[in-house]
């Protein structure tokens, strides 16, 4: 009896020793679920100017902090501030193009870890965002959100394009501005010349204007297309790449840019 009694004892013991691992591996697992959605929702991010910002919600992030305001005309000419050094130094990562004199500078003078940098490059063309919106996904760990937003963007794009078909943009001669010839050249207009970013001298003005374009399409952050307009006679359009207060995401951006060239 004594025996028996010793034997259920260990069992009962057993069993319960059983219980208390199981559950705790059970809670293990949940708890890291737990704190892996956590991370995703409250990792926090920095980006340089609107254009990265909107990248980075593209890729999934949800907490993003800009650190150029969205009303400059021109963001990569932010003076930076104290505060803006303090975010960048807490930030989980930091999102930049490379141009940003100002993150440079932050950057550099305050020996901010590399290792949490993700540098992007900011082109409006389909290919392009699709490609650094990945990069971003993959470091912070929300590619199928990215995904779904590919999926969202193609729709938008496949619109834009059917547009342009149906508006024959290929036979519309065009003068672009160089931070804008890619994205034109991606929509299929006839590129016959690329101008800036330097200063146009007034010979270079003339030449251009010589090429009697049917359109000029001018960077709205650093127009120079003015005076071609004048001499030319052709229109004139000016198109965002960093996007505006009224540019929640970057399909709100190519959305506007297509309708400001009547293909959307």
């Amino acid at each position: 009896m004594k025996f028996k009694k010793a034997f259920m004892i260990l069992l009962i013991i057993c069993l319960l020793t059983l219980a208390v691992i199981g559950c705790s591996n059970n809670t293990d697992e949940i708890t890291g679920a737990d704190e892996t959605l956590k991370d995703l929702e409250e990792a926090s991010i920095v980006a340089s100017t609107s254009w990265t910002a909107l990248m980075a919600e593209a890729a999934g992030a949800k907490n993003v902090t800009i650190i150029a305001p969205v009303e400059l005309k021109h963001p990569p000419e932010y003076d930076f501030k104290p505060s803006d050094i303090k975010k960048i130094q807490e930030a989980d990562w930091v999102i930049m193009a490379g141009y940003e004199a100002f993150m440079n500078k932050i950057i550099e003078a305050n020996n901010i870890d590399q290792e949490k940098i993700i540098r992007v490059k900011t082109t409006n063309t389909y290919d392009n965002l699709v490609e650094q919106t990945k990069i971003i996904a993959e470091k912070i760990n929300t590619v199928n959100l990215q995904q779904e937003w590919v999926s969202e963007f193609s729709n938008t794009m496949d619109v834009i394009m059917e547009k342009s078909k149906e508006g024959n943009v290929s036979d519309i001669r065009v003068l672009v501005h160089t931070h804008l010839a890619a994205y034109t050249k991606s929509l299929g207009y006839d590129v016959v010349e690329v101008y800036g970013a330097e200063e146009l001298s007034p010979a270079k003005i003339g030449e251009l204007a010589k090429l009697q374009p049917d359109l000029i399409i001018d960077n709205y952050h650093n127009p120079q297309g003015i005076a071609i307009e004048e001499l030319s006679g052709a229109k004139r359009v000016e198109l965002r790449n960093f996007p505006g207060v009224e540019q929640e995401s970057l399909v709100d951006l190519m959305i506007y840019n297509a309708k400001l060239l009547n293909i959307y």
